[in-house]
């Protein structure tokens, strides 16, 4: 294994265990083991198991690979989140709260998952805003619903028909991605 492989292979297996156990859960032995590689080398590469969880935390927002038009933005958005409810996947959503609330640095960890999630919904919105105050607005919907979904139980399967809660709920994110547009005037 060479040094890019063996460092590949480290923060993958920290990103799978630290995604299923938590960072308290997981110490640098059982990813060097996951890993297969020494702990001093897991140290050697990643300097702290802190470091390594900011590194292998969500890197998969789910929105970037979007490529639709603005009217259908909203839509495809909230699709996505009842689509992995409906199959029970994980929820990138929550999965990019819970890095920043078990992280052993919570601030340094806040500021980069912000910035990456802000810089991508708005790259998606075009939003131009200094403050990318439409791409927030966004953000804070989409994680209201996934939580609301996954953690409170809102809006049953058996009990609100998907489309339903499609039509219900896209309708409010697409008006902030609407907002974007004629505010940004693209």
């Amino acid at each position: 294994m060479t040094r890019t492989d063996s460092r590949g292979e480290i923060v993958g297996a920290a990103r799978e265990l630290f995604k299923e156990h938590g960072y308290n859960a997981v110490t640098v032995r059982d990813i060097a083991a996951a890993a297969g590689v020494s702990p001093a080398l897991v140290i050697k590469y990643c300097r702290s198991k802190a470091e390594l969880f900011n590194e292998a935390g969500p890197h998969d927002v789910p929105l970037v690979e979007l490529d639709l038009p603005r009217a259908a933005l909203g839509r495809a958005l909230v699709q996505k989140i009842l689509t992995r409810r409906e199959h029970g996947a994980a929820e990138s959503w929550l999965v990019a709260a819970a890095h920043v609330r078990e992280s052993p640095e919570p601030e340094h960890t806040r500021a980069k998952v912000r910035e990456r999630v802000l810089d991508g919904m708005a790259r998606l919105l075009g939003d131009t805003t200094p403050d990318r105050r439409f791409a927030g607005a966004v953000v804070c919907q989409l994680l209201g619903l996934a939580e609301g979904l996954r953690g409170l139980g809102m809006f049953p399967e058996h009990e609100t028909p998907s489309e339903e809660l499609l039509e219900l709920y896209s309708a409010a994110v697409q008006g902030q991605i609407d907002a974007c547009a004629r505010f940004c005037g693209s």
